[in-house]
């Protein structure tokens, strides 16, 4: 109780910053839960071929993420040490930056189409997952433009205003959802293509309710005015680069981990495919509540590492990791407890029901080691430590997680549950490794 109340103050610090990403994130998995809902009542193929094709584009969409995130540390340092006109400049060299991203991913996503049956998947499962994958590779232009404008946002402490944009997005997806999927207001019924339609849309009007927003919200634009998009600099590309590409491979490492299962659930069947794609995103709400306070951790990480308040710096990384611990345990007891019924929100196949409830047992071991390894490499980077952390998530997922997943779960005789196994002995490894080297570089 006595560690609680010294971190008091750090924890409604945290929340502040955190509660309006959480409400943004959380918005983004109802988006998330319902398309997997409706596209679940067409039945376990069209859900399996939803699991299969996340599972595809996930790898561009956190690349891309990785590049975007390097902004809000950077921004939050130049704000905290009054370097203002950094934060201009740091600006528009990530718009550039990430658009080509946007750009790139986009092309490969949609020249990948035509070789999806060498993966040994289903072919009726490739076949509804082509639609959907190339709807999605569109909606990599616009959502990586809104990712610059949002790590600006947080950057500079003010979360609220992507958290507005993206409510207002999430909602007119889940509209165009029942529309398009279903086929309603005499709109053909596009089924699994539906879905990743309306996310396109979704994220261009985000991108424009967003930008907007921050035209009138107190000083913001005041910054993006002053870019001078006819000049740039090698070395602010190069620290966008530094800290992206790290972070990229950060989290590619362990996405691709997860990919990487759902491509093993695929070789066990298509059961267990469909019914991983429902223990992960129930697993995903809880994540996304843990990034909320992982970009907190970040940006009061940075801000304090720009004033040179190192005690301050370590308060913040540790609040963060206390308050996540807390978080995660109670829905660690809400999985145990609700893992028959929170299946039956997707589907009524009782084989996938069965398959699902079991796996939402290892989904409540790995809540906190999951939310805490989150939540360290966020600290990290707030202190612009990537390299290392970077080498620790390849060790954690390449040498352990995806190689135990794969023999568990094919060779040993597990089947579903030996791919879970090989997930939440990466998260130990990831999660315990991480804290220990933020514990070590933050010693005051």
């Amino acid at each position: 109780m006595n560690i609680l109340n010294k971190y008091k103050e750090d924890f409604r610090l945290n929340l502040k910053l955190a509660l309006p990403i959480m409400a943004g994130q959380l918005g983004q998995i109802t988006v998330y839960l319902a398309d997997n809902i409706m596209v679940g009542k067409l039945g376990a193929i069209s859900l399996a071929a939803v699991s299969f094709a996340v599972a595809l584009i996930a790898v561009p969409i956190v690349i891309g993420m990785g590049i975007a995130f390097a902004l809000p540390p950077l921004v939050s340092e130049a704000d905290g040490a009054g370097e203002k006109k950094k934060i201009s400049q740091y600006f528009k060299h990530s718009l550039v930056v990430n658009i080509g991203i946007g750009i790139i991913s986009c092309a490969v996503m949609i020249l990948i189409l035509p070789f999806l049956h060498l993966l040994g998947q289903d072919p009726e499962v490739v076949e509804i997952a082509r639609g959907y994958i190339y709807y999605s590779a569109w909606a990599m232009i616009p959502m990586m433009i809104f990712l610059t404008f949002r790590s600006y946002a947080d950057g500079m402490s003010e979360t609220m205003p992507p958290m507005i944009a993206m409510i207002i997005g999430n909602v007119i997806n889940i509209i165009l959802n029942y529309i398009f999927i279903y086929g309603k207001f005499g709109m053909p019924a596009l089924g699994v293509d539906g879905a990743a339609l309306s996310s396109l849309v979704a994220r261009i009007s985000m991108l424009i309710i967003l930008i907007a927003i921050l035209f009138n919200w107190k000083d913001l634009w005041k910054y993006i005015k002053e870019c001078d998009f006819s000049k740039y600099q090698n070395h602010m590309f190069g620290k966008i680069f530094n800290l992206g590409i790290p972070t990229s491979l950060q989290m590619f490492f362990e996405i691709s981990a997860f990919s990487g299962a759902a491509l093993i659930m695929g070789m066990v069947s298509s059961n267990a495919q469909a019914a991983h794609q429902i223990a992960i995103n129930l697993s995903s709400i809880t994540f996304m509540i843990c990034s909320g306070l992982a970009m907190a951790s970040t940006i009061r990480v940075g801000n304090q590492l720009g004033k040179k308040n190192y005690s301050a710096l370590r308060d913040a990384g540790i609040s963060a990791f206390l308050q996540i611990t807390l978080i995660m345990g109670i829905f660690s007891i809400l999985f145990v407890a609700l893992r028959h019924y929170m299946p039956l929100i997707y589907i009524d196949d009782e084989v996938v029901i069965g398959i699902a409830s079991t796996l939402l047992i290892y989904a409540a071991i790995f809540q906190i080691p999951d939310g805490l390894q989150v939540a360290a490499l966020a600290a990290l980077r707030g202190i612009q430590d990537v390299k290392t952390p970077t080498l620790i998530t390849f060790f954690s997922y390449y040498v352990f997680g995806i190689p135990i997943s794969y023999f568990a779960a094919l060779h040993w005789g597990m089947g579903a549950t030996g791919v879970w196994l090989g997930l939440l002995i990466g998260l130990f490894i990831s999660a315990s490794l991480l804290i220990y080297r933020f514990h070590k570089l933050s010693k005051v």
